[in-house]
């Protein structure tokens, strides 16, 4: 079916295949469509049907609260054209109220992928680590994610890649284990199991919290919980690119008690080899759970209290030659926005962050 999107004096045109999102097959041809989390949370790429129909998919995606019905509004990230239709004849015109902002020269198109499930690791009681191998060498920029969707599991989730390379086949993520998860569900049992390699459908990289060198700044990151996983990899695309050599970071790590951290390993290395140049905290959200507890943090900075509280604590008025990166719950996300422009005068286009709650 041929999609048409409509914006003020901004056409876009492109084919949607029966079953697929309508934002992948738009971001897929090329199109900056709205959107933050891709997966039916946020509502950002909200869109209106003006002609045709389309399938609405999700019922109950958290990301609808809000959305019109008199105006036929939907989530394109959720949207599909319908099995029957007349996929040559058939043309579906929509709006789009967001603001449709135009790529960086240098960013990735997102595609389709299958991958392989690989190397399952216990961060903590509640955190895995795994590998997802591609079948060939790609690119993303640090600070990216992608959607998976697991075998038998309707939908997809977004994970931000831990690791980066400037081509590589193996994607490294995180996910933290949710009460009522169906896809943290599936990765703890396959773990559990260590059974035969599973299969994953996957799209991407997404994303605009991206760190690129040529942008000389320092770095301000701020993460809550598996958060951390983009910020990880945006402090080693600035490692291998020798970004350290001129900029600074300063990483504050968010958890509640001291069995929720994990790669205290890798940041004391990092922090080892850039003592000048890189500041890291651990804020710990419940200080009392560190009671008995001998915790060596080694070259870290502890801290206590909500990690949004002791990012604003630790910012300096009138920042310059600074990117600010935040990554975590939706709370803690917007919790810190303002105060940045605000307090810090930090401009609002050097602000990224990714909303995973």
């Amino acid at each position: 079916m041929k999609i048409s999107i409509e914006k003020k004096d901004q056409h876009y045109s492109f084919e949607a295949q029966p079953g697929e999102k309508l934002l992948y097959a738009g971001l897929k041809a090329g199109f900056p469509l709205p959107y933050e989390c891709a997966t039916g949370t946020c509502g950002t790429c909200r869109a209106r049907v003006k002609e045709g129909d389309i399938e609405e998919g999700w019922p109950e995606a958290p990301g609808k609260k809000g959305l019109k019905e008199d105006r036929r509004e939907f989530l394109l990230c959720q949207a599909y054209v319908k099995e029957d239709s007349d996929f040559n004849n058939d043309t579906c015109l929509l709006g789009v109220p967001s603001a449709i902002k135009q790529f960086r020269e240098d960013d990735l198109t997102p595609v389709h992928h299958q991958g392989e499930v690989r190397n399952w690791e216990r961060l903590n009681a509640e955190v895995l680590q795994f590998d997802v191998v591609l079948d060939s060498a790609i690119q993303f920029h640090a600070g990216q994610f992608f959607v998976i969707q697991a075998p038998g599991i309707e939908g997809f989730r977004a994970y931000s890649m831990v690791n980066y390379e400037h081509e590589t086949n193996t994607l490294t993520f995180v996910l933290k284990n949710k009460k009522n998860g169906a896809f943290s569900k599936w990765a703890f049992a396959q773990a559990n199991e260590d059974g035969e390699t599973k299969e994953v459908s996957l799209f991407g990289p997404l994303g605009r919290a991206t760190f690129h060198p040529d942008e000389a700044n320092n770095l301000f990151l701020v993460a809550g919980g598996s958060g951390i996983a983009g910020l990880m990899s945006i402090l080693r695309h600035a490692d291998v690119s020798g970004h350290f050599d001129n900029y600074s970071a300063t990483l504050l790590f968010g958890v509640r008690t001291v069995d929720d951290v994990f790669y205290l390993a890798e940041l004391n290395e990092m922090v080892g080899r850039y003592p000048n140049q890189i500041t890291v905290h651990i804020v710990f959200s419940d200080h009392q759970s560190l009671a008995g507890h001998d915790l060596d943090l080694g070259r870290l900075n502890p801290g206590f209290g909500f990690v949004h509280e002791q990012a604003l604590a630790t910012i300096e008025p009138n920042l310059t030659d600074t990117m600010a990166y935040l990554a975590g719950p939706p709370p803690m996300i917007d919790a810190l926005i303002r105060p940045l422009i605000l307090e810090a005068k930090l401009p609002a286009n050097k602000i990224r962050y990714d909303k995973f709650g």
